[in-house]
């Protein structure tokens, strides 16, 4: 598996696997993708596995309580690629990041229902901090989690 850092010409690829991985309304736009990956507060990386896209992370750094923190914005991983500890390795390297530039931590929001990411997340350590209602197409609540960093 080949990580790597995200290049334009990953664009359409991310936009697709994000739609075969996720739902409405779970899943992004192309322009709202665009506007993730291309941010200057962003951190993305690729998974590739002989030239085919695998996964991708896309985290921001983000200032929350007068702190940086990291933002998990996604993680999505093709099919064929689960359970291959993909998810954990680009989790843990945009930890590393979010580490390097100095935050404290990293939060995130994941749909209530979804068990299998609620499941990732508190194997990778992150604690349930909160409940935001409708977070999800006005309709759908979000658990948030946090992970504090230690700064090494």
């Amino acid at each position: 598996m080949l990580y790597r850092s995200y290049e334009a010409r990953d664009l359409l690829g991310i936009v697709e696997l994000d739609a075969e991985c996720f739902d409405p309304p779970f899943r992004f736009s192309r322009p709202t993708m665009q506007r993730f990956v291309e941010a200057e507060n962003a951190w993305v990386t690729i998974a590739e596995a002989d030239g085919q896209l695998a996964g991708f992370c896309i985290i921001h750094r983000e200032r929350a309580a007068a702190m940086d923190v990291g933002y998990v914005i996604t993680i999505d991983v093709a099919k064929p690629f689960r359970r291959h500890r993909i998810g954990e390795r680009m989790l843990t390297d945009g930890e590393a990041w979010v580490r390097h530039i100095g935050a404290v931590g990293m939060i995130l929001h994941v749909y209530t229902k979804n068990t299998g990411a609620v499941h990732f997340y508190e194997r990778m350590r992150y604690i349930r901090v909160g409940l935001q209602r409708g977070f999800y197409g006005g309709t759908l609540d979000a658990a948030m989690y946090w992970k504090e960093l230690l700064i090494s």
